[in-house]
């Protein structure tokens, strides 16, 4: 791993781990080795620990007395509590957009959904879940309420990691969310605010009932 010398250390050293989590390379309770990871990455023991104490603040990890940091388990329970809360912002995020689009703000959108329709056809899982993340992070950009938005930006990596645990599940979930994005970007651009939280809320208990379904995985249990 090459850290950028621009970017603050720690955070290169979250969002390495985070990513492992996220992707499921570092299992649910498995323990994190500060030592090893210090001398994987050549970086000072210090440094993995405030790493460590970012990633207990975006729910990937877990530390407790005695026996240090472990990855995060996730309950059906808890990713219900999620999404329910997840798509209540999403909504109210699509909905400031779909009011007050203009010009060019559809245009990167335009561009990812041509960019997931390749990543989906190929069956590239990777692709397809950057490609909505990205997706993701530029809808929030249109929050137009500071607070709103850092409040999606802290739930963005557990977004991640349940979004890809959906994902990995099989082709099936790949079409369902691209049709999903798909049919949102079309509302979008039609300013169809009754549709859109419709829409947004059908999908969301839906989706929500496939992440608890791939809870157990999450849960250290599969």
């Amino acid at each position: 791993m090459t850290f950028k010398a621009n970017d603050l250390l720690t955070e290169q050293i979250a969002q390495y781990l985070g990513k492992q989590i996220i992707q499921g390379e570092m299992k649910p309770g498995e323990r994190i080795q500060e030592l090893r990871i210090a001398s994987e990455l050549e970086v000072s023991r210090g440094s993995v620990r405030e790493a460590l104490l970012i990633l207990q603040r975006r729910h990937l990890v877990d530390i407790f007395p005695r026996r240090g940091a472990v990855v995060a388990s996730i309950s059906a329970s808890d990713v219900s509590d999620f999404f329910d809360l997840w798509f209540l912002l999403l909504d109210r995020v699509a909905q400031n957009l779909a009011a007050g689009w203009q010009n060019d703000d559809l245009a990167r959108f335009i561009e990812l959904m041509a960019l997931l329709d390749e990543a989906k056809r190929h069956g590239d899982l990777q692709a397809f879940y950057d490609y909505g993340i990205e997706f993701l992070s530029a809808l929030y950009r249109h929050a137009n309420n500071r607070y709103l938005t850092d409040t999606l930006n802290d739930m963005l990596p557990l977004t991640q990691r349940c979004l890809y645990a959906i994902l990995r599940a099989g082709q099936t979930q790949i079409e369902r969310t691209h049709q999903f994005l798909e049919s949102l970007l079309k509302t979008l651009i039609a300013r169809d605010t009754a549709r859109l939280k419709q829409m947004v809320g059908e999908f969301g208990r839906d989706y929500s009932r496939l992440a608890q379904s791939a809870a157990e995985a999450l849960e250290g249990r599969g």
